[in-house]
């Protein structure tokens, strides 16, 4: 009966240092690959992992990042669920990071409209974006049009394109008398196209929604390999 006990333990304890070790080389990895400050928290789901480890494939991985960056444009915080990760069982072993192929991630992220309207700065556009009733964004600012300068206000719709973030206006207001045509140069002026470069996991958009303090982004993506 002793040693029935003392295997499983042993079993058991093995089956936790491996856990930690692939949690531990994962978290590398996917630091690595997108240049994070700080590490992300990795969870490797699943009751019997050591099998897992030595088939190099894990079928379940919760992953969350913070400040996720490319470029002038941040992403506050990313949170993913990835199915069919796969690792060799030697990079585990040597705890080496490697190339990380992922089968299939469900993610979301949240963008900070403090983060949203830095970018915008930084770009050259003369608008800023915050919170509106429902699922819409508010944009204000002030631009230039055929060397008069107006100020407006607008509700625009959210929507994923390519890759982006499409911002467009539904309704402009603005106090100054417009020729149909300046009107129309106004529109131009409040859509605004992001790109969403730093959601890692090569992500396609899917949704993307206004909230109090930001925006949240819903993505997936399939067969994406992470190169440290």
């Amino acid at each position: 009966m002793s040693v029935v006990v003392g295997t499983l333990l042993l079993l058991w304890g093995a089956d936790r240092l491996a856990r930690w070790a692939a949690e531990s080389l994962l978290a590398r990895d996917v630091q690595q690959a997108t240049g994070v400050a700080e590490r992300p928290s990795v969870q490797v789901r699943g009751l019997v992992f050591l099998l897992q480890a030595v088939q190099g494939r894990y079928d379940d991985v919760e992953v969350t990042l913070s400040e996720v960056s490319s470029g002038p444009m941040s992403v506050d915080r990313v949170e993913a669920r990835l199915s069919g990760v796969h690792v060799s069982f030697h990079d585990l072993l040597v705890q080496e990071p490697g190339p990380v192929w992922i089968e299939r991630s469900v993610g979301e992220a949240f963008l900070g409209y403090d983060d949203l309207n830095r970018y915008l700065q930084v770009t050259g556009r003369p608008v800023e974006i915050g919170a509106a009733p429902g699922e819409e964004v508010r944009l204000t600012g002030t631009v230039d049009l055929l060397g008069q300068s107006v100020s407006a206000s607008a509700l625009a719709q959210l929507s994923p394109e390519s890759g982006a973030l499409s911002i467009a206006p539904t309704a402009l207001d603005t106090e100054t008398e417009l020729a149909p045509a300046s009107r129309l140069l106004l529109g131009q002026r409040f859509s605004l196209r992001v790109p969403l470069d730093p959601l890692p996991f090569g992500q396609e958009l899917t949704a993307i929604e206004g909230a109090e303090d930001g925006l949240v982004v819903r993505a997936e993506g399939t067969d994406v390999v992470l190169r440290p």
